[in-house]
């Protein structure tokens, strides 16, 4: 099994000119506009974090806290209680298929290994424990033990539902004044991942670890019966986050997914003036580019060039020259659109080209080479 260390904290932070911005002020989110449509997903989740009982050869009682990711990857901790609480720290992997391989590490040195299958409702765990040099074989099982009554409305995953923005809270292993939770949060382009123990009393629960920086990582959770609210009162860098990858949010039971639209308005950030060049529009490009398009126009900047034509670009924070569009119009209803893409299999971006201009279906519009001269070595499609 390839070898995986432990990871308490994991910060992505891909552009090293963002400043450590302080995290807004929490409040109770406002609920979001109309969009295009809601879909509640109902499939399970990939991740959760649990806690099992159990024992190997039937014999030595071992309890366990495990984290799957949802990425393939594992974490954890075991321990023997008839010795006490001394946990032995655990990492591996989860497989496609429903089996487990993780290993214990003590001082940075792999020891014996646990290959098992985990169960459909992912409430047990049953395989192989292998001693470190290979030497013995022997059969474990582990049973997850579920919350008390009194802390149930704690336990199980909660996810940030928002058009840009996702992520999701795991919570277990819930005592009568703390549990565990891991957490990610993906905002545009930056990540941030932690996994910790909070004490809590009844809707209110807080964690606070000194880990990074000089400040410790602070977060607040709150009880909200389908939400849970967390407040993050500490910098992102304390938490070990990307720049911009704040905690703070609403964490919904349901898990949505919001699909973005591309606004009419006379604002600064509407893509439109009118809903008919809006359909106009987005009968030009199709459903699945037009998904695109909004997706890559996270940010919006609006302009009327000296020929009185209208040109929007927009990108996504801290993915330029690899998530970026633009949209050009007339006063007669004529566009002009292009955005990046992405083939299977090939890591550099695309640009696809679209118009209603029939006179110029297979040339690019000037405000268009304007807008690609950082990247006017990517191929451009004419659709």
């Amino acid at each position: 099994m390839k070898q995986l260390f432990s990871l308490s904290f994991l910060a992505v932070l891909l552009l090293a000119s963002c400043k450590n911005d302080p995290p807004p002020p929490v409040v109770e989110p406002a609920p979001l506009s109309p969009l295009d449509s809601v879909e509640v997903i109902t499939t399970p989740d990939p991740y959760f974090l649990k806690k099992y009982v159990g024992n190997i050869d039937g014999q030595q009682n071992i309890e366990a806290v495990l984290i799957n990711w949802g990425d393939g990857f594992i974490s954890g901790r075991y321990w023997y209680p008839r010795k006490g609480y001394k946990p032995i720290e655990l990492s591996g992997e989860a497989n496609g298929d429903g089996t487990l391989e993780f290993a214990e590490f003590m001082d940075g040195n792999e020891g014996a290994k646990f290959n098992g299958d985990l169960g459909a409702n992912k409430d047990t765990i049953t395989g192989t424990w292998t001693s470190a040099d290979g030497k013995r074989n022997l059969p474990f099982s582990l049973f997850h033990v579920p919350s008390a009554n009194d802390a149930a409305s704690w336990e199980g995953n909660w996810h940030l539902n928002q058009v840009w923005d996702s992520g999701w809270l795991m919570v277990g292993n819930l005592t009568q004044d703390s549990f565990d939770f891991a957490l990610t949060v993906v905002r545009g382009s930056h990540v941030g991942t932690l996994e910790g123990r909070a004490s809590y009393k009844a809707d209110q629960a807080i964690f606070k670890q000194k880990t990074y920086e000089n400040e410790p990582c602070e977060l607040r959770f709150v009880q909200k019966g389908d939400h849970v609210l967390i407040e993050q009162a500490s910098s992102n860098l304390a938490c070990g986050f990307g720049a911009r990858a704040h905690a703070g949010g609403r964490f919904e039971r349901r898990k949505l997914l919001y699909k973005s639209e591309l606004t009419v308005g006379t604002g600064d950030d509407d893509a439109f003036p009118t809903q008919a060049l809006h359909d106009e529009f987005r009968r030009l490009v199709g459903d699945r580019m037009y998904e695109l398009f909004a997706f890559n126009m996270q940010v919006k900047e609006r302009i009327t060039n000296a020929q009185g034509l209208t040109v929007v670009t927009g990108a996504v924070p801290g993915l330029f020259t690899t998530n970026e569009a633009v949209i050009v119009f007339d006063k007669s209803g004529k566009i002009w659109a292009a955005t990046l893409d992405f083939k299977d299999g090939q890591e550099e971006p695309f640009v696809r080209h679209f118009t209603n201009d029939s006179a110029t279906k297979k040339k690019i519009h000037v405000d268009i080479e304007t807008w690609r001269e950082r990247f006017k070595h990517y191929k451009v499609v004419f659709q």
